[in-house]
């Protein structure tokens, strides 16, 4: 299989080329400095010059708040680009894989939301995502949609983010005595890590196109995860828990977006745990600290 991953130098992207090597696939990987996903026409000469089997699109416009402010750039990226890529794959005859959001919902089902359920999206981010779905099916019927939730990884996290929820917290104990973070929200926290070999063997089983979930399995808040982050480091920084009501300023957050992977788990793919995850990410940063 020749794999092209696009957004090679985030958190997903850049795990998935790390990983394609040993279950022998060959990989290329380009970033924002190679290609602009959002110029007409630029996907169609990449995918002319490489031709590749499969496309995995990495990419995306995830700062929320940036969202908000700038809508058009969020529609841009997680929406028009991915149809562009969705139609550029089907008129080639490649397999077309891209990735989306917990945000897609409202999290008021109080439950991990399937596959099935019904998108409600809050906020710009979840909205250009959900649009991004629909457009990539309509771009290319056989795209596989992934929806994954509270992701994390890399050793320095994203650059848009200015890295991630776990070097955030390890950064803060550094300085302070305590941090508070919310505890309403409820997620399964993801390692890139995880992610990448989930979507790498979702790929080798063949799947139907269509939505597929996969993420960590469990769930807790985040409050709760960075009192794992404190237990498994050793670190003396307590969490306060505090409710925000599922908001940042006036920007609304799905209150519970833990996602089920009930189709991935039908074609035999599973994610570890989320402390597992979260347990392997550490000793890779402790690793890396060592170097």
């Amino acid at each position: 299989m020749k794999l092209l991953v696009l957004g090679n130098t985030g958190q997903l992207g850049a795990e998935l080329l790390a990983q394609a090597p040993a279950l022998r696939v060959e990989a290329t990987g380009l970033g924002r400095e190679d290609l602009d996903v959002t110029e007409p026409g630029a996907v169609d000469s990449v995918l002319d010059s490489i031709a590749p089997d499969v496309v995995i699109n990495a990419t995306a416009y995830h700062v929320l708040p940036d969202c908000d402010r700038f809508p058009e750039r969020a529609f841009a990226t997680n929406a028009i680009a991915v149809k562009a890529m969705a139609e550029a794959c089907h008129g080639r005859d490649v397999e077309f894989v891209t990735y989306s959001t917990d945000y897609v919902f409202d999290g008021l089902k109080g439950s991990p939301y399937f596959e099935v359920d019904a998108p409600n999206p809050l906020q710009t981010y979840g909205v250009s995502k959900y649009a991004g779905e629909l457009l990539a099916r309509l771009g290319h019927p056989d795209t596989i949609v992934i929806r994954t939730c509270g992701l994390y990884g890399g050793e320095t996290g994203s650059r848009s983010k200015r890295g991630n929820f776990v070097l955030s917290v390890l950064r803060e104990s550094e300085s302070e005595s305590q941090l508070e973070v919310s505890s309403e929200q409820i997620v399964n926290p993801t390692y890139a890590g995880d992610l990448a070999a989930a979507t790498l063997a979702l790929l080798a089983a063949r799947p139907e196109g269509g939505l597929y979930h996969l993420a960590a399995e469990g769930r807790c808040a985040w409050s709760e995860f960075a009192e794992a982050i404190m237990e498994l480091t050793g670190r003396p920084m307590k969490i306060l828990p505090v409710d925000r009501g599922s908001r940042s300023g006036s920007m609304r957050r799905p209150p519970f977006s833990a996602l089920g992977n009930r189709r991935a788990r039908a074609a035999g793919v599973t994610l570890p745990d989320w402390k597992d995850g979260l347990t392997r990410y550490l000793e890779r940063l402790s690793v890396a600290a060592r170097r």
